[in-house]
């Protein structure tokens, strides 16, 4: 009786290390004899429809893995696989030569919305109820193609209007200001008169530095263009003061 007793445990003993060592290995996939290398929906970087939904090129490309990768179906031809590591049907990888893979990535709506995945989404998630306008249809899982509205750009206060004896040459001739907002580069000087502002029927020149505005140094004496003009409250009456912007410093002006 002891000695059969004695057998069973010594079977036991035998057997656990066995139990406890088993391991499952995963077989490698077959590298992909068929690509889309000369594909025109691939070249053209086309979106495919596959297994129920629709997919959108990503990159970047990237090498297959014969450990994680899998065939899943065809596309025209072409194998589809799967990466077991990432969301099911998140992402598919079309071979386009060699081991290069090109992934194709659905929209993350329907039963991938509000997933967390394996990565961060490539287009911005859309959940049940919501309609995109992104796309040409206006319905959900189209491709984006929205981009930021830019901030409208605030208008300038308006600055003093100057004259110039600097013609401006248009389709060969000439002409004493220009017409459009065209940008032009500005020719060489015909005279020696420089730049001027017309008040009182006489030409003021520029006639220094721009100062600041002191009310106790200067008097408004008149209006040119909807700029206050200024002169000076204890020096000669030959120079005058005009804001090149609305409340900026003073440019003097001599005749």
């Amino acid at each position: 009786m002891r000695a059969a007793v004695l057998g069973v445990f010594l079977l036991i003993a035998t057997l656990i290390p066995t139990i406890g060592t088993a391991q499952v290995y995963r077989s490698a996939a077959p590298a992909p004899q068929v690509t889309a290398a000369g594909a025109d929906w691939q070249v053209e970087r086309e979106p495919i429809y596959f297994a129920g939904n629709t997919y959108y090129p990503t990159g970047p490309n990237v090498f297959f893995d014969q450990w994680v990768m899998s065939r899943t179906g065809t596309y025209r031809g072409v194998p589809i696989y799967v990466d077991s590591t990432l969301q099911p049907y998140s992402i598919i990888f079309v071979p386009i030569g060699g081991n290069l893979l090109r992934p194709y990535e659905r929209r993350r709506d329907g039963e991938l919305t509000g997933t967390v995945g394996n990565r961060m989404p490539t287009f911005p998630t859309t959940r049940d109820g919501e309609v995109s306008v992104s796309g040409p249809t206006g319905t959900a899982g189209s491709a984006p193609s929205t981009y930021p509205v830019p901030a409208p750009i605030p208008e300038a206060e308006p600055m003093v209007l100057l004259e110039t004896d600097r013609p401006v040459k248009t389709n060969g001739s000439t002409a004493a200001s220009p017409s459009s907002n065209a940008v032009e580069s500005i020719p060489a000087p015909k005279t020696n008169r420089g730049i001027w502002i017309t008040w009182e029927g006489e030409q003021w020149y520029p006639a220094g530095a721009t100062v600041p505005l002191d009310p106790d140094r200067f008097v408004a004496v008149g209006d040119y263009h909807g700029f206050p003009v200024y002169r000076e409250k204890t020096h000669d009456a030959g120079a005058i003061f005009v804001p090149t912007v609305k409340g900026g410093l003073l440019t003097p002006y001599r005749r």
